[in-house]
C-alpha cells in the first residue's frame, strides 16, 4: 500500500506503516489507533525526514543511532535535540555536533568542536568541548550555569566568592578573579558616564570620564583626577565642565580631622579677583588688638572621652569670644571670613537589631539563602542642610568655626 496526502506531501511505506483503524488519504491522514514506521519518505529525490525503529527523528539527515535510554531528534547534519527516556530524570539538552551514543556515551556526530544547553532537573548548563574526532567520546567542560536559585553563574558552578561572575535572582553581582581586574567597562568615542547609581528609582551618582580622565559624583557635585596634571579637582557631572571656587570639602556637620599636607595650604590672593580693597579702620584695628589676648588653650571634649588624660592640648581662639569682640566695637563678626557660623538639622533614627541567619544550600551546593551575622540595635544620626529636608522633630544645630589664616593676618594688621 501506498498513498499520498494532499499532493506528493507525504509517501507512506507498507512495510513500515501499521494502521489499526482506517486510513483515509485523500488529502489528510486519519489513523484510528497506533502508527509505527522504519521511515518516512517524501517521495523526492532525497529523504527529507527519517523516524527510526528506536523513535529517533532526522530532518534533512539519517539520525545518529543513540543509546537505549536516549532519543535525539537531528536536524542540519549536527543540530541536536536530545532527551533521557525516563520519567524519573529530567534530562534534556540542544546541542551542536553531540548525541549520546548507543553505548550511552557522549560523542561527536562530526570532527570538531561540541557544545551543548543541559536542562538538567531545575538547571540549565552551557557546556562546551574542545575539538573532536566524529564518534569519539566528549570531555565537557561547563561555561555556564543558570542555577536551581535563578542565579546566573559564568566559569563556576555555585552562587558563591570563588573566581568567575555571579549575577544573583536578587541583584547581587559578584566579579572575582585571581589576578588582574575582575571587571572592565569601556565608553567608547565620547566623555560622560560609565556607571550610573540609583536608590529606588532615584539617581544617586555617576562614575566616568572627563576630559579623558575618571570622575565621580551627583548633580553639580564631582570630583575629577587629573593624571596629566597631577591634581584632583571639582567638576560638573552634568556638564563634565571643571568648577573653580564653587566646591566645599567637608562641612560643620561632617568635618575631616585632620590633613597630612607637604607644603601647606594655598590660599587665593589674587588682587585681580578682588575688590574693595582697603585698610583696616580703626574699630577693626581695636578688634584685633583685643584678639591677640582672647588665645587660649584647650582640650576637645571628644578626643577626652576617646583618650581621657592622654587628650592634647590645643591652643587658638574661642569663636565665641571672637565674635564677642567684634560686637563690643559694633561689628557684626558674620560680616568676616574669619568667623564661620553653620546651621544644620540633625535627626536621630533607631536601627532595629539584626538576628543571625545560617546560610542553606541545595543538595548541589549553591546558595539558597545567604548567612547574615548578628548585629546590635544602635541608632544613627543623619544630618540635612536645611529645615524643609529635615524630618519633623529634627534639632536645629549650630557650630561655630575661625579661618585662622584670615585671623592671623587680621591681628599682624594692627601691629
Amino acid at each position: 500500500m501506498a498513498g499520498y496526502v494532499g499532493t506528493k506531501a507525504v509517501l507512506l511505506s507498507t512495510t513500515a506503516a501499521n494502521v489499526g483503524g482506517d486510513a483515509d488519504i485523500g488529502g489528510a491522514l486519519d489513523v484510528g489507533g497506533a502508527f509505527t514506521s522504519q521511515g518516512i519518505d517524501d517521495n523526492a529525490t532525497s529523504t527529507a525526514m527519517t523516524l527510526d525503529a528506536s523513535g529517533n527523528v532526522g530532518i534533512g539527515v539519517v539520525p545518529q543511532t543513540g543509546g537505549s535510554t536516549w532519543q535525539h531528534v537531528q536536524f542540519g547534519g549536527t543540530g541536536n535535540l536530545v532527551s533521557r527516556i525516563s520519567d524519573s530524570t529530567v534530562d534534556a539538552m540542544f546541542a551542536s555536533n553531540y548525541y549520546v551514543n548507543a553505548s550511552n556515551v557522549d560523542s561527536y556526530i562530526t570532527t570538531g568542536a561540541a557544545a551543548r544547553m543541559f536542562f538538567n532537573d531545575n538547571t540549565i548548563s552551557f557546556d562546551q568541548a574542545a575539538s573532536g574526532t566524529a564518534g569519539t567520546a566528549i570531555t565537557w567542560s561547563e561555561a555556564m550555569r543558570l542555577d536551581a536559585s535563578g542565579n546566573l553563574l559564568v566559569g563556576k558552578t555555585s552562587a558563591d566568592n570563588s573566581a568567575g561572575a555571579t549575577i544573583k535572582s536578587d541583584g547581587e553581582g559578584y566579579f572575582v578573579k585571581s589576578n588582574g581586574s575582575p571587571l572592565s567597562v569601556n565608553r567608547l568615542s565620547s566623555d560622560g558616564a560609565i556607571q550610573y547609581f540609583f536608590k529606588d528609582t532615584s539617581l544617586v551618582g555617576s562614575i566616568g570620564t572627563h576630559s579623558s580622565n575618571p570622575y565621580m559624583g551627583k548633580g553639580t557635585v564631582g570630583l575629577s583626577w587629573n593624571a596629566g596634571g597631577g591634581w584632583i579637582g571639582p567638576m560638573n557631572p552634568t556638564t563634565l565642565a571643571n568648577r573653580d571656587n564653587a566646591i566645599d570639602l567637608g562641612a560643620s556637620s561632617v568635618r575631616f580631622n585632620d590633613a597630612f599636607i607637604t607644603n601647606g595650604v594655598t590660599t587665593g590672593s589674587d588682587g585681580n579677583d578682588k575688590q574693595d580693597i582697603r585698610d583696616l579702620t580703626e574699630a577693626e584695628q581695636r578688634v584685633a588688638v583685643a584678639c591677640k589676648g582672647l588665645l587660649k588653650a584647650w582640650r576637645w571634649k571628644s578626643a577626652v572621652e576617646e583618650k581621657g588624660d592622654d587628650a592634647r592640648i590645643h591652643c587658638g581662639i574661642i569663636a565665641q569670644d571672637l565674635q564677642a569682640a567684634f560686637a563690643a566695637e559694633g561689628l557684626d563678626a558674620g560680616r568676616y571670613a574669619m568667623f564661620m557660623s553653620n546651621t544644620w538639622w540633625e535627626h536621630d533614627v533607631e536601627v532595629p537589631a539584626v538576628e543571625a541567619v545560617a546560610e542553606v544550600l541545595d543538595e548541589e551546593g549553591n546558595v539558597v539563602t545567604e548567612a547574615v551575622e548578628a548585629a546590635d540595635a544602635y541608632t544613627r544620626t543623619d544630618t540635612y542642610d536645611t529645615q524643609e529636608e529635615a524630618p519633623e522633630g529634627a534639632t536645629e544645630r549650630t557650630r561655630l568655626g575661625v579661618r585662622y589664616s584670615e585671623l592671623l593676618a587680621f591681628i599682624i594688621g594692627a601691629l
